[in-house]
């Protein structure tokens, strides 16, 4: 049997009752120290650096946990207005039902580029009406080796519900995204996306283009290190590149720095659609490898030779014809004529 020590009951602070009754099980654990703390020592004017000292974590990770609070009307931010009214609707409004909250969502008439975030108790509405949603926070904050916030839960939210993704397809999205070091909300979200326009929503298909993507990696390593490139990894656009020329046309990185000389060449700025079209143009003509690409140059300037040849035998043939000395040879053995010129 547990009981409250009375003796620790003397110096006291007051928690409100949401905190228990509502946020308890939404809120993670880094979002509740970061708001005890606050009420603990300064709930009016917070030391945020202080806090960030006396809890051990960064500041950026700090504000995160602290939008959550900014979000449910729970803290007020003097740069965002109180969104006290929300909190004063009747239960029925307050809490969306699970279809209303999935509808706003997911969105028929939601325009394909963009779509915007679920609020704060679309969120809780979708844990609390799917054991698959739960989970897959859970074991983000397991892959990803931190605890997610608000914006984090948006993006796996997004990538589920707007973008299409299963769970199991979410999860090995983010283990590429942790093996290459790239788990920024920015980079997940674009990614999350890019794979539900191309429909990747199958454990093989996304097996199929993680292979590509992993292979792309080692292509820009190999061939960064011949055109002297110093960046340690390639952009999102560079990858999709990469991944075409080496994955569906079977370059190597070899081929690619050929084009890549070709393209430096004919310009002074790095460009990939430049050297895109060179190996679009190699890849039709089955040029695949540098032997076949050397051959077929060879071959090109043998039949340019050939086209030359006519046009120059002419040219000779027709200097021939107005070469001085032969008419000044010919001249000496013919007799001269003078013809008188007549008086007009």
């Amino acid at each position: 049997m547990f009981r409250i020590n009375q003796n620790e009951m003397d110096s006291s602070f007051r928690i409100p009752s949401s905190i228990v009754d509502k946020h308890i099980r939404l809120a993670n654990e880094h979002q509740l120290k970061v708001l005890l703390w606050i009420m603990r020592n300064s709930p009016d004017n917070p030391d945020i650096d202080e806090m960030c000292k006396a809890l051990k974590m960064r500041a950026d990770d700090a504000y995160d946990y602290l939008q959550y609070w900014v979000l449910t009307g729970v803290l007020l931010c003097d740069d965002s207005p109180a969104p006290a009214a929300a909190e004063k609707k009747t239960p029925a409004a307050a809490e969306p039902t699970p279809a209303a909250s999935h509808a706003s969502v997911v969105s028929p008439t939601a325009p394909s580029a963009e779509y915007s975030k679920p609020s704060i108790q679309e969120i809780a509405a979708r844990i609390e009406e799917s054991s698959e949603i739960s989970y897959l926070f859970r074991e983000a904050q397991i892959k990803l080796g931190k605890t997610i916030g608000y914006d984090m839960q948006c993006v796996l939210l997004m990538m589920h519900d707007y973008d299409g993704l299963p769970v199991e397809v979410i999860f090995m999205l983010l283990d590429y995204c942790v093996s290459i070091g790239k788990t920024n909300n920015a980079y997940l979200s674009a990614l999350g996306r890019n794979w539900g326009e191309n429909e990747i929503d199958t454990i093989e298909k996304a097996d199929e283009k993680i292979s590509k993507l992993n292979s792309a990696n080692k292509v820009w390593k190999d061939f960064s290190a011949m055109a002297g490139i110093t960046n340690p990894k390639p952009t999102k656009s560079q990858t999709e590149y990469l991944a075409k020329w080496n994955g569906t046309y079977g370059f190597s990185s070899d081929m690619i720095y050929l084009a890549y000389e070709e393209m430096a060449d004919h310009t002074s700025k790095m460009s990939f659609p430049y050297m895109d079209k060179v190996l679009t143009g190699w890849h039709e003509q089955e040029i695949t490898t540098p032997e076949k690409l050397n051959a077929h140059k060879k071959a090109f300037n043998d039949a340019k030779k050939e086209t030359e040849k006519p046009s120059k035998e002419k040219k000779e043939k027709r200097s021939a014809s107005y070469d001085i000395e032969a008419y000044k040879r010919a001249t000496l053995n013919n007799d001269l004529h003078y013809e008188r010129k007549k008086k007009q």
